[in-house]
């Protein structure tokens, strides 16, 4: 019997299966049930010799278990009945072999090996007949791998579903996450440019810093270059003075008012010595001061070039996480252009 939708009814027109053949595999019903333990067991002798699916077996069930499943399956086929329930039923067995990996490549082989075992049994026990049986078999065959291929698409159609879920929230978080980068980038860049901009004229008056100091260590030196000078002036005067106090000294009474004068002229040489000694010791201290204030400047002149060409860096680094954000906008319109309606 065949109790249909009328669009269930147009796959069974398509393919010639008709309650005809439905009432031909329930009389070779007997024949089913002795044939049912041969084939089954020839069935599972070939699958098992195929690793894939031997590993199928041992991950989600048992081999006495799926024998007896398809022992009743085999016999299912004798119950002379189709309707919505029939569909349903073979519609969940796809879904299950869709859901545990069971390739469709190798549930529809088996369709051809059940014929092949089939065949056999029936032309021993149908000599007459056997054609007809298995020609109503093979359309049942067909049906049900028509479902199973059905049952395939709805899971790989659902699979694909929550794909483009996820797909859609990963991408909504890709744009907020990208707006507030663009957001972040804009800001960073605003600042990257005034400490560019900072970094430079810092750069540049480090430098004229450095010409100031190296102009003021000439001038020192020029004021060395003095007291070394005044320094010989002040040996000679000391070295006259002490001539004349020798020439005062033979003139006796008459060169006492000369030595006088010769005197303060030694006195005036002692004191101009003392004089350059101690402008020599400042000058040396202002030296050394100026060497330690010339390296700390040339320091901050290289940490303010440094950072200048980081701030140029990090403009160009920003440029580019600005263009991958671009282009990660792209990607998101590009997708929910794409999507199903």
């Amino acid at each position: 019997m065949i109790a249909l939708s009328a669009a269930r009814q147009k796959q069974l027109d398509y393919i010639g299966l008709k309650d005809e053949d439905l009432q031909l595999l329930r009389g070779a019903a007997p024949v089913f049930e002795a044939a049912a333990e041969g084939i089954v067991q020839a069935l599972y002798e070939q699958i098992e010799r195929q690793p894939e699916l031997k590993a199928l077996i041992e991950r989600h069930s048992t081999l006495d278990r799926l024998k007896e499943t398809q022992r009743r399956y085999f016999l299912s086929m004798t119950a002379g009945t189709i309707d919505e329930r029939y569909f349903e039923e073979r519609l969940k067995i796809g879904a299950i072999h869709s859901r545990i990996g069971l390739t469709s490549q190798w549930y529809l082989g088996t369709y051809m090996i059940y014929l092949d075992l089939a065949s056999a049994h029936l032309a021993a026990a149908l000599p007459d007949r056997w054609r007809m049986v298995l020609h109503a078999l093979s359309k049942m065959f067909n049906l049900d791998s028509q479902l199973v291929l059905e049952a395939y698409e709805r899971d790989e159609k659902a699979k694909l579903q929550r794909i483009s879920d996820s797909q859609s929230d990963i991408l909504t978080g890709v744009s907020a996450a990208v707006q507030e980068l663009a957001a972040g980038m804009e800001q960073v860049g605003r600042s990257a440019d005034t400490v560019g901009r900072l970094a430079v004229r810092t750069a540049e008056s480090q430098e004229q810093t450095m010409a100031q100091l190296d102009l003021l260590g000439e001038q020192i030196e020029g004021i060395e270059s003095m007291g070394s000078i005044m320094n010989g002036i002040s040996e000679q005067t000391h070295l006259l003075g002490l001539n004349a106090a020798i020439e005062a000294a033979r003139a006796g009474d008459a060169g006492r008012g000369f030595e006088v004068v010769a005197g303060e002229v030694r006195k005036l040489a002692r004191h101009s010595k003392e004089s350059l000694d101690l402008i020599r010791d400042k000058v040396e201290s202002i030296t050394a001061a100026l060497s330690r204030v010339q390296a700390l400047s040339a320091e901050t002149s290289g940490a303010a070039q440094e950072q200048a060409e980081s701030s140029a860096e990090l403009g160009l680094f920003i440029g580019m996480i600005e263009k991958v954000s671009k282009e990660l906008e792209r990607l998101k319109e590009e997708a929910e252009a794409a999507e199903p309606l």
